[in-house]
């Protein structure tokens, strides 16, 4: 899927997205050309994103816990 399905899918607007791209929260998308390619695991990790950050941890700590760098 493409960006903005994921957005609609996740219901976490585009520029959130590419925000945590940046900062490691997400991988990077499958590129065709310029076309970039989001599939199942890039809407996973955002709603486990989404869960941590309701449980009130920071974007900081939900980086460590899902690139592996702190026990869940």
């Amino acid at each position: 899927m493409r960006v903005e399905q994921l957005s609609v899918r996740s219901g976490v607007s585009v520029d959130t997205i590419r925000y945590y791209q940046s900062k490691g929260l997400l991988d990077p998308p499958r590129r065709e050309g310029r076309v970039a390619w989001y599939d199942g695991g890039h809407l996973d990790r955002l709603e486990r994103v989404r869960t941590l950050q309701q449980r009130g941890f920071t974007l900081a700590t939900i980086v460590r816990l899902v690139t592996g760098g702190l026990d869940a």
